[in-house]
């Protein structure tokens, strides 16, 4: 099935060469790769540049190397791609972008809240009523973050509630790296009403199937907090 390597960096070239076989479907999900002895044996290299292409693949999320049975194709996984996206916006900053970041949560929120008043399930909007309670609930005390992370997963249930898979993939490393700047931003009663409001109103708008009124209530709901973290920070007027 393989060729032998004939140029430099041998082990990234056998990773390669792995996954275009992986991606191209030659091995099923779940499935056990040929030995280290075996590749090393097709590829004609050394049982070294094989092992260090399968940590390659490892990281990539495309094997599961277990001591003693081998290694065998991962079962897809979002973790990686959400992962990468979120060391990168560490790497840049989040503070310190918070103009691009809330570009593309406009962009891409506001798409989701259309999408899930479409298409969001009874058990969907059970998950998204349940989290507008918690953010009730935990109103009095917002500065043990509870209502930050219920606000939060309301935003990433709504993308779920489109159910297209890359909606929530592309936003959770968004909130996750705003996830203290928001706190800070919402840490007042006012504001925290007020995104409790919006979020209410956000509920009712999917719940009616109203796509277009779910998109004005969470773009509108978006410049709220981008102006209420840049107060916190700082850098913009009063929030409100």
């Amino acid at each position: 099935m393989f060729k032998k390597i004939a140029r430099s960096r041998l082990y990234e070239l056998v990773a390669e060469e792995v996954e275009k076989a992986i991606l191209d479907g030659q091995y099923e999900i779940g499935s056990r790769l040929p030995s280290e002895q075996n590749l090393a044996d097709q590829f004609e290299v050394s049982r070294n540049v094989v092992r260090e292409a399968l940590k390659v693949l490892q990281e990539r999320g495309l094997v599961q190397v277990l001591d003693g049975s081998g290694a065998f194709v991962a079962p897809p996984s979002s973790g990686t791609t959400t992962s990468a996206l979120g060391r990168y916006i560490r790497l840049i900053g989040a503070s310190t972008a918070v103009d691009a970041l809330y570009e593309t949560r406009i962009a891409l929120e506001g798409f989701n809240a259309r999408l899930a008043a479409q298409r969001a399930t009874p058990e969907q909007i059970a998950e998204l009523e349940a989290l507008v309670e918690r953010m009730r609930t935990s109103m009095s005390d917002v500065d043990n973050g509870e209502w930050t992370s219920a606000d939060l997963e309301f935003h990433l249930a709504l993308a779920r509630a489109t159910n297209n898979p890359f909606q929530p993939l592309l936003l959770k490393p968004l909130v996750d790296q705003l996830r203290e700047v928001i706190a800070k931003g919402f840490a007042n009663p006012g504001a925290t009403q007020a995104g409790l409001s919006a979020h209410e109103k956000l509920l009712a708008c999917i719940k009616n199937h109203d796509p277009e009124s779910a998109y004005e209530t969470m773009v509108s709901h978006l410049i709220y907090s981008e102006n209420a973290v840049k107060q916190s920070l700082g850098e913009g007027a009063s929030a409100g």
